[in-house]
């Protein structure tokens, strides 16, 4: 009765909400938040990082033009001290939470396709890589702008501390009262 009288039409089976507005005298259909359309794919994981396997997964539509990687290696210094790798942690739910947010606000700023995320967690020796980053987008500015993004805002808000751990001890030692040193 009440679709009649606002002039809204019925589908069968839905739900069709009309709010009485006072301000314009007059029934208008609410903005109703439309449904994630954007492909995610998020893993953290200790396992290494297979960026072949990854690369060779990738799915974008035809109206998708630029498809942007990014590769994050352990370098061999932090804060300039020398290191031979980077151990990560994390706290795992609220991890996935942070980034699904993240994923929620790059939908809503440019129009991407997909987003596949592949973090390290645990050891990870200098030149290996820690965090891989795909975005899939109608161009190359959108598939940058929002990767860089994403970048710098998991840095900010997703809990993933990382420790330094220091060179490789030499295995050379020196023998108890002796000049030699044996390797």
């Amino acid at each position: 009765m009440i679709s009649r009288l606002a002039g809204i039409d019925t589908v069968p089976n839905e739900c069709i909400i009309a709010i009485y507005d006072l301000r314009h005298d007059g029934f208008h259909t609410p903005t109703i938040p439309r449904p994630h359309l954007l492909k995610r794919q998020l893993t953290i994981t200790a396992a290494p990082i297979d960026e072949p396997s990854l690369m060779a997964g990738r799915q974008l539509s035809r109206d998708m033009g630029a498809v942007v990687c990014f590769l994050g290696v352990v370098r061999g210094d932090e804060e300039g001290k020398p290191i031979g790798a980077i151990e990560y942690e994390t706290f795992l739910r609220m991890a996935e939470h942070q980034f699904h947010l993240l994923f929620d606000e790059i939908e809503k700023r440019w129009p991407v396709e997909s987003v596949r995320l592949v973090h390290r967690i645990g050891v990870v020796a200098v030149n290996e890589p820690s965090l891989w980053v795909e975005v899939v987008a109608p161009h190359r500015g959108e598939a940058f702008a929002a990767c860089q993004w994403l970048i710098d805002q998991m840095k900010r808000v997703v809990p993933i501390w990382k420790k330094p751990i220091g060179p490789r001890p030499s295995r050379a030692r020196v023998l108890p009262n002796s000049n030699c040193i044996v390797g």
